[in-house]
């Protein structure tokens, strides 16, 4: 079977990259135990990697025992607020700060907006840590995530919006639409991360040229999950984690596979699907009735 990858941008982003690096680097001290303030990267087969590392995620146990003084912690891909990394230095944790810099720069474009007088607003998932950390950065900043919540929001004398950095330009786009008419003076501060815009270009790219797509990366993956909203209007398409969720049934008919992947999937995970899926004879017939 012809596989065809997303030509740049699959697999680790720079702030990813970034990310790893220091985790692994840490887990190479000599300390047994290295934490995370949380999921380094939204990928659970990468987690498992670093665990086996000895990184691992801070829990509230570890909390409970102390003994904490000089240990290292990692604050996460996605950032975390100042009180979590004053608390950490209070603790006495040695801080490595992974966040990825084009999420400390909306952190920073948040903080001077909400300095200048606008009502701050981030538009992403509610419960996403990335969105969590930015608004963590303001005294009145608050999280949207839908066109009906824009809608129902009141008129304010100045209003901003700044967005999630993973989610999809032309949700946010709609959103401006929105907010415009909601503010006596409106600012789009929006930054969507331009890892993500061109792999979703990419990836529309590539599901409008090929029969079926194939996703990798996390399933709690805000960017990869949107490479799968972009793709399936175009082509069947698949979200897996790992080769093992995959059969050659699946790929009855098929002779050209288009593959993309998520800014945290590993490139091991990615070479293991290609491999899967070039060895699939080139036309495996349908199943009946298919």
């Amino acid at each position: 079977m012809q596989v065809r990858r997303a030509p740049t941008y699959s697999g680790f982003c720079g702030g990813v990259k970034r990310a790893w690096n220091r985790a692994v680097k840490a887990s190479q001290t000599g300390e047994e135990t290295i934490y995370l303030s949380g999921k380094l990267i939204h990928n659970t087969p990468a987690m498992r990697e670093l665990a086996s590392l000895g990184v691992r995620e801070l829990s509230g146990a570890d909390i409970a025992e102390g003994n904490l003084e000089g240990r290292t912690i990692i604050m996460r891909a996605h950032g975390e607020g100042p009180v979590a990394f004053a608390d950490a230095e209070a603790r006495g944790f040695k801080v490595i700060d992974a966040t990825c810099p084009i999420v400390t720069a909306v952190q920073k474009i948040a903080v001077q907006l909400e300095n200048d007088g606008y009502q701050v607003v981030i538009f992403g998932h509610r419960n996403h840590p990335e969105a969590r950390a930015t608004v963590a950065y303001t005294d009145h900043g608050f999280i949207i995530e839908t066109l009906e919540e824009a809608q129902a929001l009141p008129h304010y004398a100045k209003l901003a919006s700044i967005a999630q950095t993973t989610v999809l330009q032309a949700d946010y786009a709609d959103l401006v639409a929105v907010l415009r008419t909601k503010a006596d003076h409106y600012e789009d501060r929006g930054r969507i991360c331009g890892w993500t815009l061109h792999a979703q270009d990419e990836a529309v790219a590539l599901a409008s040229s090929v029969e079926m797509m194939v996703v990798v990366g996390g399933r709690d993956s805000s960017n990869t999950i949107q490479l799968v909203r972009v793709s399936e209007p175009h082509c069947p398409t698949l979200h897996i984690e790992t080769v093992d969720e995959l059969t050659v049934e699946m790929f009855a008919g098929r002779s050209v596979v288009g593959l993309a992947a998520g800014a945290s999937t590993r490139e091991s995970d990615i070479a293991a699907v290609i491999s899967f899926l070039e060895a699939i004879p080139a036309a495996v017939p349908a199943l009946a009735g298919a």
